[in-house]
Formats: structure tokens, C-alpha cells, sequence
């Protein structure tokens, strides 16, 4: 079993985790990256760590769009698995993803009207509307605490995260064909804080093996805003 961090590794947005086990390829989370224009366009518009069409599967922890917004490049990038993910994060990325693709047509036209001044090459969009409304016919509905077979010896459950609607932590049940060893991964997502009004407290798993956890705010005391 590998893991290797393609995205949010020292950085709050563009969530990509690679991981390999059992000879199959399941990228947890597809998130953009968000900064300024010029330097999100060149981050999101490849992906250098692998090869989407090698992608098996994808496990999306939650609709916001550093963790979903590059779903539509990656499959028109020829990545034809399943992408993973509870009812309310599949219906919140059918909004979400059309109105990404929008943006990412506006960035472009504002950015080309520079290089164009420029005498740079123009850039295409990183995806279409038609791109997104494709990638989401790739979409599998899996509900909370319900177990499913995602691929050779990888069992996964959604647990709530209470973070949005929708929003999961994932546990990966993982019997490794090269040591025969059964483990347990847990991916966080974004966690919420609890004792909210609209969601239910973050769940709990037990007999973890190996923890991947958001740590946008860890160390730090977290008031309630206003």
C-alpha cells in the first residue's frame, strides 16, 4: 500500500491523495487549487503526479471545491472510473461543478486578454459545462455507514464529518494483497467542529491503523466568528 500527496500537502486547497494498493490506483478527493489566477491555471491544469486514465476509482469526502472542483477535468482528462461520494455531496457538486466551469471560462477570457497584449499563447478553459455535467454521470450514491467494495481487497464506509451537507469521512478496509495484512485507513475530509444547529456531530471510528487528517486549524484555538 502507497499513498502519495499530489495536492494540500502544505497548502489549505486542492485536495489529491493518490493511493495505490492491490495493483489499483483510488484518488481520495479531486479538489482545485485556489490562488491567483496565473499560478491556480498552472497548478490545476495537469496533473503531474499521475496519469488520469490510470485512475481506478475516486472517493470525494465533500462538495466544496478544493476537495471536488478538478473532478470535471480529470474525467475529460480520460480518468472513466467511479467517483465515490453520499447523495447530498453528489447533489451539491451538480450546482457546484456548473458554476466552477463558468468561472474557470471567465478566468480564462480575462487572462487571455492579457496574454494576448502579451503576445502570449492563449489558454483554454480548464473545463467546460459540458465537462462538468459529464463527470457527474460518473457519480456513485453511497449513503452513511454503509459498506462498499470499491475495488480488489478495498471495502469503504462513509462516516459524517459534520462539515456540510454531505460532507464524509472515509474508511478504507484494506486487505494488502503483498503482505496479506488487513488495515484500516482513515481519510478526514474537512471535520466539523460539533454542537452545530443544521448538522450532526462528526462521527467517530475506532481500530485505525493510519490516520490522513485535515489540519487547516490544528494547534490553534477556533472561536465561533461573528
Amino acid at each position: 500500500m502507497k499513498l502519495k500527496f499530489c495536492g494540500a500537502a502544505g497548502t489549505t486547497t486542492g485536495s489529491q491523495h493518490l493511493l495505490e494498493v492491490n495493483g489499483q490506483r483510488i484518488l481520495l478527493d479531486c479538489g482545485l487549487y485556489q490562488g491567483r489566477r496565473k499560478d491556480a491555471h498552472e497548478v490545476n491544469c495537469c496533473f503531474p503526479f499521475f496519469d488520469p486514465a490510470s485512475i481506478d476509482s475516486v472517493v470525494l469526502s465533500h462538495a466544496h471545491i478544493d476537495h471536488s472542483g478538478n473532478l470535471p477535468n480529470l474525467t475529460s482528462k480520460g480518468c472513466k472510473g467511479n467517483i465515490y461520494a453520499t447523495f447530498g455531496t453528489r447533489d451539491l457538486c451538480q450546482v457546484m461543478l456548473a458554476d466552477s466551469a463558468r468561472i474557470q471560462q471567465s478566468d480564462a477570457e480575462w487572462m487571455n486578454k492579457r496574454r494576448k497584449k502579451e503576445g502570449l499563447p492563449l489558454i483554454e478553459p480548464l473545463y467546460s459545462p459540458i465537462d462538468a455535467e459529464l463527470c457527474l454521470r460518473q457519480f456513485v450514491n453511497v449513503g452513511y455507514d454503509r459498506k462498499m467494495m470499491i475495488g480488489r481487497g478495498v471495502e469503504m464506509t462513509f462516516i459524517d464529518a459534520g462539515h456540510i451537507l454531505g460532507s464524509a469521512q472515509v474508511v478504507l478496509d484494506i486487505e494488502d494483497e503483498a503482505d496479506g495484512k488487513k488495515k484500516r485507513l482513515l481519510f478526514s475530509g474537512d471535520v466539523g467542529r460539533g454542537d452545530n444547529d443544521l448538522l450532526r456531530d462528526p462521527a467517530s471510528c475506532e481500530d485505525v491503523d493510519f490516520v490522513l487528517m485535515e489540519s487547516t486549524y490544528g494547534g490553534r484555538e477556533v472561536g465561533d466568528g461573528g
